[in-house]
């Protein structure tokens, strides 16, 4: 989560691109990154048009920057031109200080986790002033802030301490007036503590955290509700072997509701895991910071001749003890085999609670080397569904209840995909269903299939990516982090790029 915050500001700020610029006789550089996303749909004949445009400008210490949103309509159909973010920030050995927007992380997300996310559409970044040093085995960092769609103002401290021998000690602090009823002041205060060790062969972290619960209801209440969190991790090597295990316990602990309209300022480990195939990420876990405990173990196995494995379990519940969502994954892999790469997966996910029934993958990944710079990949997902049986009511006169049984289905995907590096990706792409009844359609806004679609992707000599795809989609889910979007059926033409300067 560290490297994902560090790649996230590194993409925003672009400040290691060494673009030059002179400006008023001053020789600093300057870059910039602009994203472009747009999709026109055959059916509505809807279009959509956003795009992106960052520049910062760097001289000795100082850097300055804005990013420029453009949305003609956005997604959610808004059409403006404006400058969503601007900084200005000074560097130096012992302590930065930076006024206008910022994002950043304490600890692993409990308490504060602000952080900008396009693929599922999250931005919680605060307006305000971020001041953080350095000085031996101290470092420390203060803010001062408001969320965008929140009149809140924010106070935040955290504070992290080497205690020597592979030990690290952090303390977290965050504040703010939550709404109270007339005549009554609900200050909330938030706090955790946490602890790490760096081991040879082991490292683990531990984190609790609680807060006073003002903002737990979205009414107005005289009355705390105390809400509290607690995340553990433990990391065991040996040899070839690597087995990471993770807990969670989660009461009551959204920390500013909808901070950007849509999450909270707070993101803690969702502990399900992040799938890179298709089918496998469409019922994944929506994270709830209000009621969730559970855990979460994988085990990788590095072998000779570039053999490899993992296996994984995650579960899910609330504080009733109804599990809300479990999984098992696991794949082995060949590196090399001759020309060819393979891989086998097998994954098992029970998402019941929202009646999206017990799902088994089975999933082939093939790729061929036809050269140096050309290889040819060949995957295969197969995903078997067993729905439970669903109260059905048939509103009277006469009235009728019973027990529907919507049966199973199966679905499958297949890709081809022809990689003509650097520049040239090739892809096409048909999914199925054997699906028969209204009651099957497991997700809102499903359609019958098939759905067949192409893709092309260019990459420029300087890292930019040009990618068209054209076709039909199902509708599904999105999720990034434990954030979760839903995506309606599609058919038209979507284009993204992206580009450094």
């Amino acid at each position: 989560m560290r490297l994902r915050v560090l790649l996230m500001a590194m993409a925003l700020l672009s400040a290691s691109l060494p673009a030059a610029a002179q400006t008023g006789g001053l020789s600093g550089s300057v870059s910039a990154t602009n994203q472009l996303e747009y999709s026109y749909s055959t059916e509505s004949q809807q279009e959509i048009f956003e795009n992106w445009l960052d520049v910062s400008y760097y001289l000795d210490g100082f850097r300055t920057g804005l990013l420029l949103n453009s949305r003609q309509p956005s997604e959610e159909g808004q059409r403006t031109t404006e400058i969503a973010h601007r900084f200005f920030e000074f560097s130096s050995g012992d302590f930065d200080v930076r006024a206008g927007h910022f994002y950043g992380m304490f600890g692993r997300g409990l308490i504060f986790s602000a952080y900008e996310d396009r693929i599922v559409r999250v931005d919680t970044a605060l307006d305000g002033i971020l001041f953080s040093t350095r000085k031996g085995r101290f470092q420390g960092t203060a803010f001062s802030g408001s969320p965008s769609a929140l009149e809140i103002d924010v106070r935040g401290m955290d504070v992290e301490y080497d205690l020597g021998a592979g030990w690290q000690g952090g303390w977290t602090g965050l504040t703010y007036l939550a709404p109270a009823p007339p005549n009554k002041i609900n200050r909330e205060w938030v706090t955790g503590v946490r602890l790490q060790k760096y081991m040879d062969f082991s490292d683990f972290y531990l984190e609790y955290a609680w807060k006073q619960g003002y903002d737990y209801q979205s009414s107005l209440d005289e009355e705390f509700q105390p809400g509290r969190a607690f995340y553990a991790s433990l990391n065991l090597y040996s040899g070839s072997f690597a087995l990471a295990l993770e807990a969670k316990d989660y009461d009551r602990f959204s920390v500013l509701k909808k901070a950007d309209g849509t999450v909270s300022l707070n993101n803690p480990p969702a502990l399900t895991r992040e799938h890179l195939y298709t089918l496998l990420s469409r019922n994944t876990h929506n994270l709830n910071a209000d009621d969730e405990i559970g855990g979460q173990a994988e085990l990788t196995w590095t072998g000779p001749a570039g053999w490899s494995l993992v296996a994984s379990s995650n579960r899910t519940e609330n504080h009733d003890g109804a599990v809300l969502f479990k999984e098992s994954y696991g794949h082995l892999e060949k590196e090399a085999l001759g020309k060819y790469r393979l891989r086998a997966a097998y994954g098992y996910q029970d998402v019941t609670i929202e009646q999206k029934g017990i799902n088994h993958f089975i999933i082939g990944e093939l790729t061929i080397d036809l050269d140096e710079t050309r290889s040819l990949t060949l995957e295969v997902e197969h995903q078997h569904t067993e729905l439970g049986d669903k109260l059905f009511i048939e509103v009277g006169p006469p009235r009728f209840e019973g027990i529907l049984h919507p049966g199973n289905f199966d679905t499958q995907l297949f890709i081809a995909e022809l990689a003509l590096a650097p520049h040239y990706t090739f892809a096409a792409l048909l999914e199925v269903n054997n699906k028969t009844l209204p009651e099957q359609l497991t997700e809102p806004g499903e359609k019958e299939g098939p759905f067949p679609a192409g893709t092309f992707s260019y990459t420029t000599d300087s890292g930019g990516t040009f990618t068209v795809w054209a076709g039909k989609r199902q509708a599904g889910q999105l999720c990034v982090g434990g954030v979760c979007k839903r995506e309606p059926a599609f058919e038209g033409i979507e284009c993204y790029w992206s580009f450094r300067y």
